[in-house]
């Protein structure tokens, strides 16, 4: 198959090294980290690029056959799919459509399921670790994750934009008041890649706010499925032309809507 993929950088590690394994043709889009936290710009973005690919105007994607003056109308050759490399992330993936193209997105509330390999894992281990924050290597490589270097950029901010240090101090701590709803830091180590340093960097940011380190082993069944094209009712949701993406509030996350 020949398969259109668009992913958030948080999954950039584990989908390229997937990708490069594949028998399938993976044309792969990261599109940065934090969207998640605006779901209305994530969901412009991904239907833009969603858009720019069904028009072949999209910058990222492969033309098979070349590159003219002006853009061919349609692909020599057409992807049998495009992957949504997100959970349903805040609603950023609700009210996406393709007009010609299946969409094909994991069930999961965000991508912490996705480096799990399953949702019933993720609901296990919110269950074990309540208030948890989650660490991974492409995580921490893509994103300002929460540490104690990340509380000084924000001092360093604020006081070169002219706050005083009573002032300073007041808006800092209503700003990082949310780590105290937090309890946990869990880093994922994923099979085949790790590095010491970045177990090191979660279970130093545990240590400066006062959460619980924990170390957990990933799976990689959920995102092998998904770049094989193994897409089971159970664990994917695959979004016929013409259809929409929605949230079910239920056990299986997202449905098809008209």
């Amino acid at each position: 198959m020949r398969l259109k993929l668009l992913a958030c950088k948080a999954l950039s590690r584990e989908l390229s090294y997937l990708s490069s394994l594949s028998d399938n043709n993976i044309d792969v889009t990261f599109i940065r980290q934090g969207y998640h936290s605006a779901p209305d710009v994530l969901r412009r973005t991904l239907q833009e690029e969603i858009d720019a690919v069904e028009s072949g105007r999209d910058s990222h994607t492969n033309e098979l056959g070349g590159i003219g003056e002006e853009p061919s109308p349609y692909l020599p050759e057409d992807f049998d799919a495009i992957l949504i490399g997100y959970g349903l992330c805040s609603n950023g993936v609700v009210g996406l459509r393709s007009k010609r193209h299946r969409l094909v997105i994991p069930r999961g509330h965000d991508c912490i399921t996705l480096f799990l390999g399953s949702k019933e894992r993720y609901a296990r281990c919110f269950q074990d670790w309540p208030g948890c924050f989650w660490y991974t290597a492409s995580w921490i490589e893509n994103s300002s994750m929460p540490c104690e270097a990340a509380q000084k950029r924000q001092v360093e901010y604020y006081r070169e934009k002219g706050y005083d240090e009573d002032d300073l101090d007041y808006f800092l701590e209503s700003m990082n008041d949310w780590t105290k709803t937090y309890r946990n830091a869990a880093y994922i180590r994923m099979p085949f890649f790790d590095k010491a340093e970045y177990q090191e960097f979660t279970r130093d940011a545990a240590r400066f706010y006062g959460w619980d380190y924990n170390l957990v082993d990933g799976e990689m069944g959920l995102l092998e499925r998904f770049i094989a094209g193994d897409w089971n009712e159970e664990d994917f949701l695959v979004v016929p032309p013409g259809k929409t993406v929605a949230a079910s509030n239920d056990e299986r996350i997202i449905c098809c809507a008209d």
